[in-house]
């Protein structure tokens, strides 16, 4: 009986993302990436929770576009990825006080607009135009001034997909090491 009460105190204590695995890595660097100042002086993206949260989904969204045909693995590695988004978005609205009567209909916001905007992305990923007006839509509230801003932002996802597109896991964990 104590070990098991001594079980469930352990993995209640150790239910936070596990950051040495892959998934976490990843995560970790596409944090320390999304902090960049290219991408709140350069690019004007707002400098707030929905403007750091829309850099992360386009990171994010490298790993759905480049692993979108691969196998299980890669699809599991996308899914914990995902995962250890919304623990840490769910971890950050707690620490802002969301009320759990509002909890789950901010989460629901979350999930909605991290899908709608992924799957934006992927139909107009070879459009330039048309993802650039997804960006200016979702980043800049539909703000055409910002067109050349959405131009420089789409250039990067389009470079980060190329980067790492075709190559396994364990390659893109060492070639990412340096910096997303």
């Amino acid at each position: 009986m104590l070990k098991k009460i001594k079980n469930i105190i352990s993995s209640l204590m150790n239910s936070g993302p596990d950051y040495s695995l892959p998934h976490g890595l990843i995560y970790k660097r596409i944090l320390k990436s999304s902090y960049d100042k290219f991408f709140y002086v350069d690019l004007k993206v707002p400098d707030t929770i929905d403007g750091r949260f829309d850099i992360i989904i386009l990171h994010i969204f490298v790993f759905i576009k480049i692993f979108k045909e691969s196998g299980v693995k890669e699809k599991n590695f996308t899914q914990k990825l995902f995962d250890i988004f919304m623990i840490e978005v769910e971890s950050s609205y707690r620490e802002l006080g969301i009320s759990d009567q509002s909890f789950g209909k901010k989460m629901k916001i979350v999930i909605e607009s991290f899908y709608g905007r992924t799957r934006m992305y992927d139909q107009y990923f070879y459009d330039e135009e048309k993802f650039c007006e997804c960006l200016q839509r979702n980043i800049w509230s539909n703000n055409k001034e910002m067109k050349k801003e959405s131009k420089k932002l789409y250039h990067f996802v389009y470079q980060k997909v190329n980067k790492y597109n075709g190559k396994t896991l364990e390659s893109i964990l060492t070639t990412s090491s340096n910096g997303f």
